[in-house]
């Protein structure tokens, strides 16, 4: 199966979750919003989106746990093109 998960589509789906959690007065850290993708994943019945919502969350692992909510998603941009093995700080 070939799948094309683009910048912009986890951009999107990682927007959408912060959005989301800041509507519901929830925390947003790196922590809580991967926790949010995980259950979004967990009740998804479309294959893609589950997909979509684990390499968002992949995505996030990278970052440091400190990230603030103004800080996510430059830090989610720069990690997501960055090689594996790269230090953030």
């Amino acid at each position: 199966m070939h799948t094309d998960l683009s910048w912009k589509t986890l951009h999107q789906i990682i927007n959408q979750t912060i959005a989301d959690m800041l509507d519901e007065h929830q925390t947003l850290n790196v922590l809580s919003l991967r926790a949010r993708l995980r259950e979004l994943a967990e009740s998804e019945d479309d294959e893609m989106m589950v997909l979509c919502y684990w390499q968002a969350s992949k995505i996030l692992m990278r970052l440091p746990t400190t990230v603030t909510a103004s800080q996510l998603m430059n830090a989610a941009r720069h990690a997501f093109r960055t090689p594996l093995n790269h230090d953030l700080l």
